[in-house]
């Protein structure tokens, strides 16, 4: 048998070396594939489809990414998505999303840049200028364009043989956006890198525009079919208001107009602009300040409140508002929209998607012009590729090709094909309008789709200075406000507008003082100074305090007779001391390193790419003077009190039940556990479903009505309440599913500590002849007080500091006022200020500012535990 075994091998391996030479042949024959290494993969690449949608949006979308991929076959953009809050909110999502990423080390090549976007982005110095790579596009040669004010440039660039190219993708209103100051003065490393001498004032350009976008709106014919509204979108902001309340009837779903509630700020723009005004101005430079005080901003925003509160009658029935106040602003389940606002780059994706919308421009304001928002899509290439020239050449020709003329080729095509041509731009048409292929569908445009893409010859740019990505969400405390004043309500049921009209004044006067001082940083030199005294005391004070604290920690849980013999004991307890060095070390590097470093971050400017600067106390007076960080904290005080009464006390009310019932124990503690079983997610989004306009909860209480109006002379109306932007209740609704989904497993704990109480306690209670009542707060709470105390200052610090996840997923911390956000609690703030907008340093002084006020909580547990002995408990059956 080893001799037939050995004869097969020698025969396997005479095969193989036959073979080689065929192997070789085929090898020199056949192009060898290309190495993984030679692969560049693009992380994050924009506009790769992470989806297959149907549509000529999507099909032209992924052509583009297979063309890309032909062209240069080592080059593979791959899409990358980051976190989506579960709050409907777009602009949101957009902000922070990307942050998140760059936070996480996972930053993406190409960095998706808007107006809002860019100031903060070159600040933060995320991007990598691109003057190389645009002067090499338009064929010119700059010696030094970074010198050059940026109509310099521009006129440089000109004499260029292909400026034609930049001109296509780069609109003359994005030059000063993307044209703009070095955060890094004279000590520049990308001049250096160029061979350029240091200059203190100097300017790159830090993205390429890809698309540009412009306002307009949709409109739906069906409905304005059947209730005979002209085929068209209002020309002005009354027939606006006509129209939207003859389509509003909420009994069957219907509303005139679609703003969401998540984003007031985005939609009250468009009537700001329409109105003529300006929401933040600038000099030219880099310096804006807040103008939302002025009489264009006030009328828009007396507008935006009628179509939220002005009355309307409907069949004997009033209802308020035109609006339907939805997450996403689009027509999903029972709910009708007749019009709403969107980006007209989408016009004709729109149009694929819903072919029952018409477009056109937006309706005009008081002065009877049309003026719209401008802003573009753009790319940038992350600074992290600075010494990585391979993958940032690659990022650039991404960038370029995917707005290049063959992707607006494709476009055209796909829109063409899907017979959707005469809703794309007529620019782009004209440009590929080879042999009179298209002259058909350019003379069949309609006029209002003509007048809907004029807006880009005279559209407002967005504002694009630092911090300017705040200022939607910042707007969107005065406008629930305005949204929410009795004031505001009254003077329009009274038609009353001078009145309603100073009230609001009022509220975006002290929105303009908050966005100049918060966002804008317009304060002082001796505010400043006296801020920055404030905070060393109040450091000072923090860090005595955790001195103090730390001392009397140790005496708790060193008795006198213990120190008499020593402190460490390390002849005695040295076993015991290297059993506990693995979790001593574990715990020191994932707890109390962060800490120090933490503690290090909150007196630094810090950035994630390391170009950290020292700025003292400034984080911690930003923190100490920031209303929104002490309405955060009420609010989780107000949270906390809550779960204390509800969430806290729920378990031991349930154990109390489940050991007193005499039938059927294990099926309730079966069912109170269940909830236990089901994933964080699917409990957030069961009770969601229960608070929308159609869901349980309204369902429970219309079925109530509708009972209680079959009694004479009861006529109530239906509820349609959206209770997660109910500002009064919405953290009462939003802790119920912890409270649901907690009890049962809860209750575990306390059940096991209601069976150690010894049988005779309650034998003796019975002779004594006491009832329930007496058992339970003679007996019972008495002999578990102990854990119910440990358990309770648990409970408070957790509600405190672990109440953000849920919140997030919940509301994201909306409804939003003029103080902050209704369910915004404190971890939620902190996590917002961290890791969405990348404020390290202010996060570390917002997290240490919260340690220091929890730290009592802390002491007195350890001074409870200190004083406890354990024992193993023995059950009372």
């Amino acid at each position: 048998m080893s001799l037939l075994r050995l004869q097969d091998m020698v025969r396997s391996f005479a095969v193989v070396l036959c073979a080689l030479p065929a192997g070789a042949a085929v090898a020199e024959s056949d192009p060898a594939p290309k190495a993984s290494s030679d692969i560049i993969y693009l992380r994050g690449a924009f506009g790769v489809r992470t989806r297959f949608d149907l549509g000529p949006y999507a099909q032209a979308l992924r052509q583009i990414t297979r063309s890309f991929r032909e062209r240069y076959p080592n080059i593979h953009p791959v899409s990358g998505r980051g976190l989506n809050l579960a709050t409907g909110s777009t602009v949101r999502n957009w902000d922070i999303g990307p942050m998140m990423r760059i936070a996480g080390d996972v930053a993406p090549d190409t960095l998706y840049v808007n107006f809002r976007r860019s100031g903060n982005y070159i600040h933060k110095k995320l991007l990598y200028p691109l003057d190389r790579y645009i002067e090499e596009l338009a064929g010119v040669t700059v010696p030094d364009g970074s010198a050059m004010s940026s109509s310099d440039y521009v006129a440089v660039l000109r004499e260029g043989d292909h400026f034609t190219r930049v001109a296509q993708s780069i609109p003359d209103p994005c030059w000063p956006v993307i044209h703009r100051l070095c955060p890094y003065r004279a000590e520049c490393p990308y001049r250096e890198q160029w061979g350029l001498a240091p200059l203190e004032k100097h300017r790159h350009v830090w993205a390429f525009p890809v698309a540009p976008l412009a306002i307009a709106m949709r409109y739906n014919k069906a409905l304005f079919s059947e209730y005979g509204i002209e085929q068209r979108p209002p020309r002005d902001w009354p027939e606006l208001m006509r129209w939207a309340k003859i389509l509003t009837d909420p009994t069957k779903g219907r509303f005139g107009l679609a703003i969401p509630v998540q984003a007031l700020g985005w939609y009250y723009t468009i009537f700001l602009y329409s109105a003529g005004g300006q929401a933040l101005h600038h000099d030219g430079e880099e310096n804006w300040h807040c103008v939302l005080d002025s009489d264009e901003a006030v009328d828009a925003a007396y507008f935006f409140a009628r179509l939220r509160l002005e009355k309307i009658e409907r069949d004997g029935h009033v209802y308020r508002g035109v609006i339907g106040a939805s997450f996403d602003g689009r027509s999903s389940g029972p709910i009708e929209y007749g019009m709403n606002f969107m980006h007209i780059q989408y016009l004709a994706l729109a149009a694929g998607t819903y072919q029952n919308y018409g477009f056109g421009p937006v309706p005009a304001g008081p002065t009877g012009v049309v003026r719209s928002r401008f802003n573009a899509q753009m790319m940038g290439i992350f600074s992290g590729l600075a010494h990585d020239e391979r993958r940032r050449d690659a990022t650039w020709k991404y960038i370029t090709f995917w707005d290049g003329p063959e992707a607006r080729r494709i476009h055209v095509e796909k829109y063409v094909e899907a017979g959707l041509g005469r809703y794309v731009r007529p620019l782009l048409l004209r440009q590929f309008n080879e042999d009179g292929r298209y002259d058909s569908i350019l003379r069949r445009i309609p006029p209002e789709i003509d007048a809907a893409y004029a807006v880009f010859e005279d559209g407002v740019p967005q504002p694009y200075g630092r911090n300017c990505e705040l200022f939607y969400n910042e707007l969107n405390k005065p406008l629930g406000a305005i949204w929410r004043s009795e004031i505001v309500r009254d003077a329009i049921d009274r038609d009353e507008p001078d009145v309603g009209k100073a009230e609001i004044r009022r509220i975006l006067s002290r929105a303009t003082d908050r966005i100049n001082l918060k966002m804008l940083g317009k304060l002082p030199e001796p505010v400043l100074a006296r801020r920055n005294r404030t905070a060393w005391v109040v450091i000072v004070v923090v860090v005595i305090t955790f001195v103090l604290v730390l001392r009397r920690v140790f005496r708790y849980f060193t008795p006198p007779q213990q120190m008499a013999r020593g402190l460490w004991q390390f002849g005695r307890y040295g076993r015991a001391y290297i059993l506990m060095a693995p979790a001593i070390l574990s715990i020191a590097l994932w707890m109390y390193w962060p800490l120090m470093k933490g503690t290090v971050i909150a007196f630094q400017d810090y950035s994630v790419l390391g170009e950290s600067e020292w700025v003292g106390a400034d984080n911690f007076a930003e923190v100490l003077y920031d209303s929104e960080f002490w309405h955060s904290l009420k609010v989780s005080l107000y949270y906390g009190l809550l779960f204390v009464v509800f969430g806290f006390a729920a378990p031991i009310a349930l154990a109390f039940l489940l050991h007193e019932i005499p039938r059927g124990r294990i099926l309730l503690r079966t069912i109170y556990y269940l909830p236990a079983v089901l994933a964080g997610v699917v409990v957030i989004f069961l009770w969601k479903s229960f608070y929308g306009p159609e869901g349980l909860l309204n369902q429970v209480i219309n079925a109530g009505i509708w009972v209680a109006n079959l009694l004479p002379g009861v006529d109530m109306p239906l509820v349609f309440e959206n209770w997660l932007e109910n500002e009064r209740m919405v953290l009462f609704f939003s802790l119920l599913p912890t409270v649901w989904a907690g009890a049962g497993p809860g209750c575990l704990i306390y059940l096991a500590a209601l069976k150690t109480i010894p049988e005779e306690l309650y034998e003796a209670a019975d002779v004594d002849g006491a009832g329930i009542r007496d058992k339970v707060f003679g007996v019972a709470l008495p002999s578990i007080r102990a854990l119910i105390v440990i358990n309770f200052i648990g409970a408070v610090i957790g509600a405190i500091r672990g109440s953000g996840g849920f919140m997030l997923a919940m509301t994201g911390g909306g409804p939003y006022s003029e103080s902050g956000g209704a369910t915004e609690v404190v971890g939620l703030k902190l996590f917002y200020t961290t890791f969405g907008y990348l404020n390290f340093g202010v996060g570390a002084a917002m997290a240490w500012v919260l340690g220091a006020m929890l730290i009592g909580f802390t002491v007195l547990q350890l001074k409870r535990l200190s004083r406890m002995e354990f024992r193993t408990a023995t059950t009372g059956d």
